[in-house]
């Protein structure tokens, strides 16, 4: 059965932050990305005009650092240091929050409900239920791995209901 709303390919999330971010962008698909613990990451969701989740994207502490760092212009030593401490402050998750913003340009066709960016949750943390339950059960996903030029590596999923 097919996702109700498109799950980009790398081509698209390659083409869409090579443009927003003024460099180049490798994407390729990897394995599924498993946040556990107390790693880093961000938790984007997705609803229609009723409020209701349709879309995930699920972003690794790297690629939240390292795509807003490039994003801002902040030097690539100062974002691996910020890599390497393994948190997130509340600067680096509002620039992430505008980058996920942009990326919700891939989970709109005309065919389908419009879905917007609802909000951020930092990990490690809670997430609500109806996060969790697509988190758990998506329809359909895909994983990727995403080098931006000058920065390094991170990985991101997008999931949809």
């Amino acid at each position: 059965m097919p996702a109700h709303y498109p799950v980009p390919i790398q081509e698209d999330i390659r083409d869409l932050l090579g443009d927003l971010l003024g460099r180049g962008v490798a994407v390729d698909k990897t394995a599924a990305l498993q946040l556990a613990g107390d790693a880093s990451g961000v938790v984007a969701s997705y609803v229609t005009a009723d409020d209701e989740v349709g879309a995930l994207c699920v972003c690794d502490g790297s690629f939240a650092v390292l795509a807003g760092a490039a994003l801002v212009l902040v030097p690539a030593t100062v974002a691996r240091e910020q890599v390497d401490a393994g948190t997130l402050d509340e600067a680096q998750l509002e620039i992430t929050h505008e980058v996920a913003n942009i990326l919700s340009r891939l989970l709109n066709t005309p065919r389908t409900p419009h879905l917007r960016l609802r909000e951020l949750h930092r990990l490690p943390g809670e997430l609500p239920q109806e996060v969790r339950t697509l988190l758990e059960q998506p329809e359909f996903r895909r994983d990727f791995v995403t080098t931006i030029e000058g920065y390094g590596e991170g990985r991101m999923s997008i999931l949809v209901a």
